[in-house]
């Protein structure tokens, strides 16, 4: 059995730049989330190679994977990025954090308004070691459940009707902190607790009933986002 190379540091970070490190279905920019995906599988071509490869998150990952975003808007996707036509990203002032604004009109009198404000945003709290949200795998396939579980909702109860808070409280309430801020130990557990709300939606007891799947494995899911 041949075995797959991996993908070579500075090919991934090319695509990474190429797609402005954002996923061009979903605008996701969480670098924790982001995946490189080949658009023709590597099993079939053997090879890494630029025009073949595509960054997404894991869910929309998971999506192509399934079906859910049609082959035609992957290689749309590609074609848009290789043009220039990239998502912009969120741009800072120029000045840096003050921002001054100016109101009314000068004749001869100083009459201007000066209004001068100097917020900075608060550091971003990286994942905390020994958690859920440290471990890459681990968080994706939670995270992968915890959109899959709203993907199954908000056919139920409509997009105007989802609460997407319910879930992440559920979480809290029957293991007492945030899912990513979990031990790793309590993976299995969060992961069962998951899979349940999904099964319990009603279009997961219809596709049970249908002997569909509602979701990959863990094993699984993680050989389909090597």
């Amino acid at each position: 059995m041949k075995t797959r190379k991996a993908l070579p540091r500075k090919l991934e970070k090319e695509i990474y730049q190429q797609f402005g490190s954002k996923c061009p279905f979903c605008g996701e920019q969480d670098v924790t989330t982001l995946q490189v995906h080949h658009i023709v599988s590597h099993a079939k071509v053997q090879r890494h190679d630029a025009k073949n490869l595509l960054l997404t998150c894991a869910n929309c990952h998971q999506k192509i994977e399934n079906g859910a975003i049609p082959s035609d808007d992957v290689h749309a996707a590609k074609l848009q990025v290789e043009k220039g036509e990239t998502l912009p990203k969120q741009s800072k002032p120029e000045s840096g954090s003050n921002v001054i604004s100016f109101s009314g009109s000068n004749t001869g009198i100083v009459a201007n308004t000066i209004n001068i404000s100097n917020k900075s945003a608060a550091p971003r709290q990286g994942p905390i070691s020994g958690t859920v949200g440290s471990d890459l795998v681990l968080r994706n396939y939670a995270k992968y459940l915890i959109d899959r579980y709203h993907e199954f909702k908000k056919a139920e109860v409509g997009k105007g009707a989802m609460k997407y808070a319910l879930l992440y409280d559920g979480v809290k309430r029957k293991f007492g902190a945030k899912w990513d801020h979990l031990p790793v130990e309590a993976f299995d557990g969060l992961v069962d607790y998951l899979q349940k709300r999904i099964d319990d939606t009603r279009l997961g007891k219809a596709r049970k009933a249908q002997g569909s799947r509602n979701y990959s494995s863990f094993v699984e899911h993680r050989a389909k986002v090597k």
